[in-house]
């Protein structure tokens, strides 16, 4: 009988401890009456998790940079974009590549970076792209990265597919590694001596050298006509497109960044206690990651169902096509938001803008209040709400 209540008790505390510790990791902020909806809903009931601790994620080494990645097989609910982080120590390159299968949008968060750019006629852009600024490589086209210094380069990479893995990036160290060494030779015009010096497999990050210098010494080895419209961008030094009360949005879409046709982008600052106010995308999914500071996402999903989560620096969120959110600092520090379009043009229908567009008598008859009630809703359309 004692043995019996001992496995018992054991079995118990084993499932509190279980408890525990997945409640760590649960994607939703606990029903409280800080949170508390109308409808009493369930946060996050039914419904995949709309933040990954990305934060959490460790690093692969490699020689002059790390990586790690996120995408559906970590994080299900991001079909429609993946994200890599990235860094790259002065003089380290991220050698020559393609992706077959998405277009790559990054964001430089620290220090200075040089890409080269290929276009399927052979056009070349080589550009230095520097903290808050952008870079934007469509699908199949060749492309490198080098980390120019001072200090190491860090940089989010942002992937059309959330399939995307950085393991099925086509290298061009692999590539030739794994071709008929004769092949080789033919294409090259080299000897067997001088095929025999290359690489035995993927090189992927190097910092073999020798380093860059200035950019203006970056020239292609032959005759190649430049790209003629530009595939990087300074968002950073964009005025914002909206700024109230110390709340910012700064946006690079196919509009501010032409090059970048079919993604859009752009960094969100809140100041404590502010908010991204209630509004859906409804041509393209969201991608967020949390630049510094912390904030608490709200999403709809419709049928009853919705989720508030709460994401750290280095997080990232994810909000379908068409579900409605909104982004809020509870914090006391500010909070910057860089957020990934899976759609060059921007839209947004914000809820206050939706109130404003309509009649007295269908906002009345829709949220069943009296006329005196009615007068009360908003009638500007203002993206931020007030810092608190």
């Amino acid at each position: 009988m004692m043995g019996w209540l001992r496995r018992r008790f054991l079995l118990v505390g084993l499932s509190v401890l279980l408890i525990t510790f997945l409640g760590v990791f649960t994607p939703t902020i606990a029903q409280s009456e800080q949170w508390r909806s109308l409808s009493n809903v369930v946060w996050g009931k039914d419904l995949p998790a709309f933040t990954y601790a990305f934060s959490k994620t460790p690093l692969v080494l490699y020689d002059g940079g790390t990586t790690k990645q996120v995408g559906t097989y970590n994080f299900p609910v991001s079909k429609g974009m993946a994200g890599v982080y990235m860094s790259l120590e002065p003089g380290a390159i991220r050698e020559l590549h393609w992706h077959a299968n998405a277009a790559e949008w990054a964001y430089v968060m620290e220090g200075r970076t040089r890409i080269t750019l290929t276009s399927p006629e052979g056009k070349v852009e080589i550009a230095d792209v520097d903290k808050g600024g952008l870079w934007y490589f469509p699908r199949g086209w060749g492309h490198s990265i080098e980390g120019i210094g001072p200090g190491t380069a860090k940089f989010l990479l942002v992937f059309n597919d959330g399939t995307f893995s950085e393991g099925a990036t086509f290298s061009v160290t692999d590539w030739l590694s794994h071709t008929p060494i004769a092949w080789v030779e033919e294409n090259l015009g080299w000897t067997a001596a001088q095929v025999a010096q290359l690489p035995k497999k993927q090189v992927y990050i190097s910092s073999y050298g020798p380093a860059s210098g200035p950019l203006a010494s970056a020239t292609p080895r032959g005759q190649t006509a430049k790209i003629e419209v530009p595939h990087t961008h300074n968002l950073l030094g964009q005025q914002p497109l909206v700024s109230v009360g110390g709340n910012e949005l700064r946006l690079a879409s196919a509009k501010e960044f032409p090059g970048s046709f079919n993604m859009a982008g752009g960094l969100i600052h809140l100041e404590p206690g502010a908010m991204r106010r209630l509004h859906w995308h409804p041509n393209a999914d969201e991608w967020q990651y949390v630049l510094d500071g912390e904030m608490d996402l709200t999403v709809f999903a419709s049928e009853g169902k919705a989720s508030v989560s709460r994401l750290q620096q280095g997080d990232v969120g994810y909000v379908p096509k068409g579900y409605g959110h909104a982004l809020r600092n509870g914090s006391q520090k500010p909070v910057d938001i860089l957020v990934v379009f899976n759609d060059g043009d921007y839209q947004s229908i914000d809820l206050n803008s939706w109130i404003t567009s309509n009649p007295n008598s269908v906002l009345g008859n829709t949220f069943q209040i009296s006329p005196q009630l009615t007068q009360q809703l908003p009638v500007e359309d203002v993206i931020f709400s007030p810092s608190k």
